[in-house]
Parts: C-alpha cells; structure tokens; sequence
C-alpha cells in the first residue's frame, strides 16, 4: 500500500490542530489551586487589586521622611522625635510629620508621611522619645511602593499557561483560590506488533521489548494527559480495529501505521467516520505517521522505530497541542554545530543532538543511527528543525535548539 495524503510538517501540525478543534476537546472545569498543578489555564489572571496595597518595609529600623535624614552622618546625626512602635500586621496609629519617626519591622506598614526607612544599624536609640539617624536615605529607600508587585488590572497569566508551583504562589498572591482550567483529555496506548512482547519477559530471538508505549505513557503524562490504560496487540485487523473504536479522546497507536501488508493504521482509518485525514508526512524520521478521526475520538498512528516514535510525538504532536491550547512553545537556545548536516532531499530532518559546553560555547553534537535504537534518545538533550527545502548547514553554523 503506498502512502495517502502526504503532508508537510506545517501541514501536519496544522491538521492536527485542525483535528482538535473538530473534535472540540477543551473542557473547562472549576479546581481548587492545590488541585491544579500542571493543568492548563482557561482563563486570563487578572490582579483585583495593588499588590502590595501598602508602602511595606523590607527592613526592620524606622519609618522617616526621608528629608530628615538629608547631610546625617556619625559626627552630625540627625535627631528624631519616636511617635510609636508599629506592631506586625497592624495599621499605624498615628501619622508623621517631619522630624517624627516610628519604629517598624520588616513588612510592616509605614505611617503617613513616612517616604523611606533607615536600618536599625544605622540608628542609635537614646530614650523612649529620642532616635539619632547616622546616615541618609533616598526616597522611597527600603520600601516596597503600593502596586510595585503587581497594579489593578495587570495580566498575571494568559489563557494556555500550564500552571506550576509558582503559578500557584501567584494566585495565591492574589486571593484567587479557585481557577477554570482545560479537563485532562483521556487516552489509550496501543502497541502493534507480533515481535513485541513486555519488558519484564527475556529476550528471545526476533523479539524486541515494549519500548514505545513506556516512552508514550511518560510523553503524554508530561502533557498532563490522563492514559486510561496501555495494551499490547499483536498484528490482527479485527482485535486493533475493536480496540481503536473505543470512545476516548485519544488513541495513540505505535507501529502498524507504514505500507506493509500487516499496517493496518491507515486500512482501519479509512473506514472510519470521518476517516483518515493524513497518512505520511514528509519528514525524517517518522514518515509513516498517519492520522484518522473516529466520532469523537483522534487516532495518531506512530512509526514503531521508538526513534521515529519519539521524534515525531515532540516535534508534531506536541507542536499541535501547544498551538491549540495556546501554550507557549518550548524553549530554544542559540547553539553551533559540531559537524555538517547534509541536506534531507526534500523531507523536513527533526535532528536530535546532545548538547555540551566547549570554550564557553554551547555545542549542538547531532546524534545519528538506526530509529531502533533507544539509546539515541536517551544522550538526545534537544532538537531542531532543518526545512525540507535546505541545503544543509556547516560545522560551526548556528542552529535553534528546543530542549527536551
């Protein structure tokens, strides 16, 4: 069977999102803050208020007007009237006017009239009445201004944030305990194959180990994709077809997704409602990666060379499901190469590299072999993307790597 409907690599993220849009798949729920670690936002962050809505002290000393510091020294000090000591957490009694001073604590609240404070250090108290100040402060020094963290109406997060913990001290910040975010999407991993068996079970001649829906589980997890279960089939139309019909939001299927006559990913597709949209991509590795719609569910089919697996799921799949939850993409640094890269003849080339530091430099080592080997992903700290239209590049030319 030849491949069908042979996309680009923009073309195939692009029906993917296509993909998820159809299907619909953002499903907003309500959750607890403490509950929502690694979900995504589905909602922008506004602050409601000044943060902090108080000029707070990052020193313990005293609350001054910073003028009445201006020219102190330890042979002049300036001398200051001390109205009150402020409690932690309480509201100043009494306003300053110039020449008073109040004693203050790191993040208390600093009275009218107050502009700066002065570390106690600097200080020297004579009596209950009577403080001298041995050295000038600016204004607004030691302070924290009403609204420098964050000011009414300021956009905390946008819509597609995956929240982490810092997300969450965040809106904690804010008063907001409860936050809409995207229901995790549920799916199944399905392994093909009669040479596969599971990983607890010895080699045998012919056989390979369960290596693609390990790798997936863990792949989709980062994704925060709740994976109902793992199963391996062996190659037999009727029992993958029955397994792929079942009413999830994903199936994601590694191996028989090629043009041999035991690939049944794109056969099955094809009957399906609405059917296969995509079978072939042209890229390197990964091109037998086909994709189908079933009712309400998506079905991905994989190469079953875990290498190929793997580059395809972050390169396209993960690239789809960030534009279409509006997640920021991956981070990339600027690295040089170590060596040429040829050109792909035609075919956009995912090429997994190993990073490492030379003369304060960071080096992209590109790392080649067969698709079987697992090895190759394990060294791999990041990829790029060379377009199917290069010419190649040249050791020492600079490359965008995502970091994986």
């Amino acid at each position: 069977m030849d491949l069908l409907k042979v996309k680009s690599y923009d073309e195939a993220i692009f029906e993917i999102v296509k993909a998820f849009e159809k299907l619909n798949l953002k499903k907003t729920i309500n959750l607890n803050i403490l509950d929502a670690k690694d979900y995504i936002l589905a909602e922008d962050i506004f602050s409601n208020e000044n943060l902090p809505h108080f000029k707070k002290s990052t020193m313990d000393g005293y609350a001054i007007n910073y003028l009445d510091s201006n020219g102190a020294n330890e042979s002049i000090p300036s001398v200051l009237n001390i109205k009150e000591t402020i409690s932690m957490g309480k509201k100043p009694l009494k306003s300053l006017n110039r020449g008073e001073t109040s004693q203050i604590f790191t993040g208390g609240m600093l009275p009218e009239g107050a502009d700066a404070v002065i570390p106690i250090e600097y200080t020297e108290k004579m009596n209950d009445n009577l403080v001298l100040v041995y050295k000038p402060m600016h204004y607004l020094e030691n302070v924290i201004d009403i609204g420098d963290d964050s000011k009414k109406g300021d956009l905390y997060f946008k819509r597609g944030k995956r929240i982490d913990s810092k997300t969450i001290s965040a809106l904690a910040s804010l008063g907001i305990s409860k936050v809409n975010v995207y229901d995790k999407l549920k799916a199944i991993i399905i392994s093909t194959g009669d040479e596969i068996i599971d990983i607890d079970k010895k080699l045998e001649d012919a056989k390979m180990r369960d290596i693609n829906s390990y790798m997936l589980f863990s792949l989709l997890n980062d994704l925060n994709v709740e994976v109902i279960y793992r199963k391996h089939i062996v190659d037999d139309y009727e029992k993958i077809k029955q397994e792929i019909e079942n009413n999830y939001d994903l199936v994601i299927v590694s191996g028989s997704s090629s043009k041999g006559e035991k690939d049944y990913i794109p056969l099955i597709g094809k009957e399906l409602k609405p059917g296969l949209l995509f079978h072939g991509i042209s890229i390197k590795p990964g091109k037998p990666t086909s994709l189908s719609i079933n009712d309400k569910t998506m079905i991905l089919g994989l190469p079953g060379n875990p290498v190929s697996c793997y580059a395809i799921f972050v390169s396209v799949f993960k690239k789809a499901w960030y534009k279409y939850f509006n997640i920021e993409d991956s981070f990339k640094i600027k690295a040089k190469l170590s060596r040429n890269i040829a050109s792909n003849g035609g075919k956009t080339l995912v090429q997994l590299v190993d990073l490492y530091y030379k003369d304060d430099e960071l080096i992209a080592n590109p790392i080649f072999g067969f698709s079987n080997n697992i090895s190759n992903v394990s060294k791999a700290k990041g990829f790029f993307i060379l377009e199917e239209n290069s010419e190649g590049l040249f050791e020492d030319e600079y490359v965008k790597v995502e970091l994986i």
